[in-house]
């Protein structure tokens, strides 16, 4: 009996697992697709009709030469989203997205010598589409392209019509821990705004081969770029190769070393004049214990162009010690040399010292605290400048100049105007232009560049700087850099009171021109809810220049109700500067407002305004774009008006209005 009820329970957990085994390999075999020659998923349908007009004019001389620019586009219009395979998706399998319009264009562009008019058919919208190959696979593909007619703001003021092209197709190969990858793309980009039309077209092949490590990684790069630029009646072209070989590692009994190593290779190809550059970077942190470490920064750089030659070396040791969770001291020893070429004459920056920083935050009860820090450099300098500068790097950021713009100085004194040239980071022709882009303002020996609102340089990127000066003897000196900053955040961070001053002194004969600078900044900010204010005076004063700045700024963003949000961003800056006798102003109003009318109606409304007045700097830009959007079931209406005035000087006033219509149905 005993022996039965055995094998009784034996024939149970038998079929029980059976039936457990049958099921995960049905579940398995669910989960295994199976062949099909072509395999297609619709996600989404739409079909409607989009419209669009511009209207653009620019008038000098108060009006006595006009340019106008006139297009108007309409046609009907059908979106496609879908995705699929071709025998199976570890085959090929891809992706098709489209969003556009085909239909009658109708351009009109009037000067006073002539007027140009053209209807076509044309395509406005975006279509993009993309396929894997062996996407599972050590050796895998994709291919894409894609078209897309968009718009671009590099600032609030500035809103261009950008209709770019991209095609290209990249192949990866990975075994262990090496992989290899090749990439070539095609781009094309057409940007049409107030300023007027850019043209650019690059072409890109890159190689990368990577070998991953569990303490680190190796990587070699090559790319070779092949591209050609169209601005405002200006071109450039050239082609560029850059080959890259980085390492990063990690070692020690507890992963206590860090070192990053990279070397490249930069061969550009103008048209007008060709340049290499070589650089190496070298860095090394190590944790000596959690709250003691060092850190180490080796550079070097050779930059030729023509007769120009440039070498920089430069290195920088750290011991950063924190004594307490707020307590933070750094010991800094740093040297550098550049030395510089040209078919005349040569020059060199030796410089070497040492200095500290700290970093101390305490908090002060619970609800206030008091952050202070403090740095001090002393260094030798021996120096003999030459005429040119080559490439030296910039990023705009406010304040530099004190007019609330995004500015800065350039390096030297007493730079010849006329020569400088402003280029993008990569250093690409043709240059920005000067009164659109930038603007020169020269403040005693000093050279400030400062971005013009409205320009085509992004807001807060980096650029290139070429230009010339008047060269000086050679010389040496020593130098003190001082900066101490002090911050008192009260009440929960509501109220905020900061000073900062900054020290640098130096024994330079006065034939050297090398500049003495004492400034001081004393700010004040409150935030509340929804209200951020703050205001900050500036005294900068020098041997080159001397300026006195009030700056205020008001912003609020708050919800009036459950349905509606308001932004609103004011700010403004008085400067003076006072050994040039000039004074200029600086006003910015902006608003963002967005509601929703009904559950089915929303609307947006920005604007804005930025006045800018001095001696030879008068400007007025102004915005206004509308938005409202109507949905009912599976329909959509949107309707947009872009309107933006640029007035310079009172003698050349732009102005354009755009309008944008969209329905769509989706099925």
């Amino acid at each position: 009996m005993r022996t039965s009820r055995h094998i009784y329970w034996l024939w149970l957990a038998a079929f029980a697992l059976g039936v457990s085994v049958s099921a995960n390999a049905q579940q398995r075999r669910r989960f295994i697709e199976e062949p099909q020659w072509l395999k297609l998923r619709v996600s989404e349908v739409d079909a409607g009709v989009y419209a669009e007009g511009t209207f653009e004019e620019t008038s000098f001389d108060n009006g006595s030469t006009t340019i106008s620019h006139n297009r108007v586009f309409i046609g009907p219009s059908m979106g496609l989203n879908l995705a699929g395979s071709i025998y199976h998706p570890n085959l090929f399998r891809f992706v098709l997205n489209t969003q556009g319009s085909y239909g009658w264009s109708d351009e009109t562009i009037t000067t006073p010598t002539s007027t140009r008019h053209r209807s076509q058919m044309e395509y406005l919208g975006r279509v993009f589409g993309s396929a894997d190959i062996f996407a599972n696979k050590p050796l895998r593909g994709n291919v894409f392209g894609s078209y897309d007619h968009s718009f671009r703001d590099y600032d609030f003021f500035n809103r261009v019509t950008v209709d770019s092209s991209r095609y290209g197709g990249r192949v990866n190969y990975n075994e262990g821990p090496f992989s290899v990858g090749v990439s070539y793309s095609h781009r094309e980009e057409s940007a049409s705004g107030l300023i007027g039309m850019s043209d650019s077209k690059d072409d890109v092949a890159v190689m990368q081969l990577r070998h991953t490590r569990v303490s680190g990684s190796t990587s070699l790069d090559y790319s070779f770029n092949q591209y050609t630029r169209a601005d405002l009646g200006r071109s450039g072209e050239g082609s560029d190769h850059t080959i890259t070989l980085a390492d990063s590692e990690k070692f020690g009994s507890r992963d206590q070393f860090d070192l990053n190593t990279s070397a490249s290779y930069f061969r550009r190809n103008f048209s007008s004049e060709p340049s290499d550059e070589i650089n190496g970077h070298a860095t090394l942190n190590i944790e000596h214990r959690p709250t003691l470490n060092s850190y180490y920064d080796v550079a070097y750089d050779r930059y030729g162009t023509g007769d120009f030659t440039s070498d920089n070396y430069y290195g920088q040791a750290q011991l950063r010690h924190q004594l307490y969770e707020s307590l933070t001291s750094t010991l800094i020893a740093q040297a550098a040399n550049n030395e510089v070429s040209d078919a005349l004459n040569s020059g060199y920056t030796r410089r070497f010292g040492v200095g500290f920083s700290e970093g101390y935050t305490k908090h002060i009860g619970t609800e206030h605290r008091v952050t202070l820090n403090t740095s001090l450099m002393v260094e030798h300098v021996d120096q003999e400048t030459i005429s040119r500068v080559k490439n030296e790097r910039h990023a705009f950021n406010s304040g530099a100049g004190g007019a609330g713009l995004e500015n800065f100085f350039l390096n030297l004194p007493n730079v010849m105007g006329f020569t400088i040239v402003v280029t993008d980071s990569t250093d690409a022709e043709p240059a920005f232009v000067r009164g659109i882009d930038y603007d020169v303002t020269t403040l005693g020996p000093q050279t400030l560049i400062e971005r013009l609102p409205g320009s085509r340089i992004a807001s807060g990127s980096t650029v290139l700087v070429d230009y010339q000066v008047i060269p000086t003897g050679a010389g040496s000196y020593d130098s003190l850099n001082e900066l101490f900053q002090i911050r008192f955040d009260l009440f929960k961070n509501l109220w905020g009171l900061y000073a900062r001053v900054n020290l640098y002194d130096n024994n330079a004969p006065m034939d050297l021109r090398v500049q003495r600078l004492m400034s001081y900044n004393i700010g004040s900010d409150v935030t509340w809810r929804w209200l951020r204010a703050g205001a900050e005076y500036e005294i900068y004063d020098s041997n080159f220049s001397d300026y006195r700045s009030f700056r205020l700024f008001q912003s609020f963003a708050f919800r009036p109700d459950p349905d509606s949000s308001l932004g609103i961003n004011f700010s403004e800056a008085w400067t003076d500067y006072t050994d040039a006798n000039r004074k200029e102003q600086n006003y910015r109003f902006i608003t963002l407002y967005h509601r929703s009318l009904t559950s089915k109606l929303r609307l947006d409304v920005n604007g804005g305004i930025h006045i800018r007045r001095g001696d030879a700097v008068d400007q007025t830009l102004a915005t206004f774009r509308p938005g409202i959007d109507y949905t009912i079931g599976k329909t959509s209406i949107r309707a947009e008006y872009d309107y933006e005035h640029q007035l310079f000087l009172d003698r050349e006033e732009r102005s354009r209005h755009m309008f944008i219509l969209r329905i769509r149905r989706v099925f």
